[in-house]
């Protein structure tokens, strides 16, 4: 069973994006369907990793079989493994960055890479989807502060691991 602290801000992350998502939902691209931001290779925590292993165990046996053969044959630039159809096969189980990718994100000033920093304010530096917001940028009640909830994260992995530094890769986890 997944860690109940993980489950607990995982839920506080979705009543966030969805409050977010519902209110300005003219101003974004992100539907079923869209997978412009699942081009990366993602490692995930020990917590996140475990809940991933439980939602793979639930899909049906052929759906796991093309999950693992897309793992083995998976090289650089090729989506995410968890995508098919450009739809994630472990949609309810997805780690926090994607439950939050699209969304206005404020990381502290100095983290982000330049070229993708959409604003500044004293809060620090904030990135969304290029996609999103095209209309009228983010209110502050739109943006997640991404650096508490890596923190929240953090704490939660801390308490649940025995290792709580260990990253495994989104690949390693569909081979299995």
């Amino acid at each position: 069973m997944a860690h109940p602290e993980y489950l607990a801000v995982r839920a506080k992350v979705d009543a966030f994006t969805s409050e977010t998502g519902a209110r300005r939902a003219a101003d974004f691209a992100c539907r079923a369907g869209c997978s412009a931001c699942c081009r990366v290779e993602l490692e995930v925590s020990d917590v996140e990793a475990e809940a991933l292993r439980e939602a793979i165990a639930a899909l049906e046996p052929d759906r796991r079989a093309r999950l693992a053969e897309r793992a083995r044959s998976r090289s650089p630039g090729d989506p995410c493994v968890m995508l098919e159809d450009e739809r994630c096969v472990v949609y309810e189980a997805r780690p926090l960055v994607c439950r939050t990718q699209g969304h206005a994100l404020r990381y502290p000033s100095g983290t982000l890479p330049e070229e993708t920093v959409r604003a500044t304010s004293d809060a620090g530096e904030v990135t969304w989807c290029p996609l999103n917001y095209g209309a009228r940028p983010p209110e502050s009640r739109d943006v997640l502060d991404a650096e508490r909830v890596d923190v929240l994260l953090a704490v939660v992995n801390r308490r649940a691991s025995e290792s709580p530094l260990s990253r495994t890769p989104l690949t390693e986890l569909a081979k299995r």
